[in-house]
């Protein structure tokens, strides 16, 4: 995901929540690795990326246009008074680029396929990597498993991360009780355990309550509609109607943000987040002096 128009964060975190309180239901667990690349689109080898266009089968004319492009890219060094010489790009995409996403998706479109017991989560460069089992020790066993063949598949590629900004999670439905196993590893390195996470602008912990995330997102929305109360409030010169304009742009996004996956929440924990909705359009829609 993450290159088709039709796919969004919203699909990819509903899949992923849907996957996690199945396995409540069926009294499983689900351990998720969350990789944090590093300099994603900066690393993305050139000729590695050519390579995999052509044994995509592109047009011959469309791998030597995407390479005229990359190759086209130079840089140099300054320090002081000192400047290198111009020198080409061996690495990367251009970031801002219409193009860059979907380079940078059919570069790791080869990535190893999971086993029975694992699945992956991707959207452009964020990667979950998620193992089910009713045991913990199964859960790292398929992990690591997966994980080998994943480390060498980074380094044929030249692809690198960051593992101490990677976190690893264990979901499992409340009440559930199990002694916690040892960490995973990535190039040597231990993947740290935590009880919460964000993946895609979601907060998510281990019990999926969504009580942090709905939290956060109060008190960010109370943090902006400060900001806008000037604009916002009754006695405002502001019209009405930009008013609502303003609160559907910049505070109703950022509240209805992925609510497809977050839709369990509790009916307490909906009601605290839905009462700014009220208190919004009272000071819309009352008239001045009332």
């Amino acid at each position: 995901m993450g290159s088709d128009p039709r796919h969004n964060t919203y699909l990819q975190l509903t899949r992923l929540v849907e996957r996690i309180t199945r396995n409540f239901g069926e009294k499983r667990l689900t351990r998720a690795v969350f990789l944090d690349v590093a300099k994603n689109f900066d690393t993305v080898w050139i000729d590695g990326l050519l390579y995999k266009l052509t044994i995509l089968n592109f047009p011959s004319y469309i791998v030597r246009t995407i390479s005229l492009y990359l190759r086209d890219w130079t840089f140099e060094a300054s320090f002081q008074t000192a400047t290198s010489s111009l020198r080409g790009m061996r690495a990367g995409v251009a970031q801002a680029a219409l193009i860059s996403s979907v380079l940078f998706s059919l570069y790791v479109n080869d990535m190893p396929p999971p086993s029975l017991y694992v699945e992956l989560a991707l959207y452009a460069y964020d990667t979950a990597i998620i193992a089910t089992s009713r045991k913990p020790t199964l859960l790292v066993s398929y992990l690591e498993s997966y994980l080998d063949e994943f480390q060498r598949w980074l380094s044929e590629w030249r692809i690198s991360m960051n593992v101490s900004k990677s976190t690893a999670i264990i979901f499992s439905r409340a009440g559930r009780r199990f002694i916690q196993p040892r960490p995973v590893t990535l190039f040597a390195e231990p993947i740290e355990w935590v009880e919460t996470t964000r993946y895609l602008g979601l907060t998510l912990e281990t019990r999926i309550t969504w009580s942090p995330y709905i939290d956060q997102v109060r008190k960010r929305t109370a943090r902006r509609l400060g900001m806008l109360v000037p604009l916002l409030h009754r006695n405002s010169d502001l019209s009405v109607r930009n008013g609502v304009l303003l609160y559907k742009q910049l505070i109703r996004p950022m509240m209805d943000y992925a609510c497809p996956a977050w839709s369990s929440a509790a009916c307490t924990h909906v009601r605290s987040y839905r009462c700014y909705n009220p208190s919004v359009f009272s000071m819309l829609l009352v008239p001045p002096g009332t």
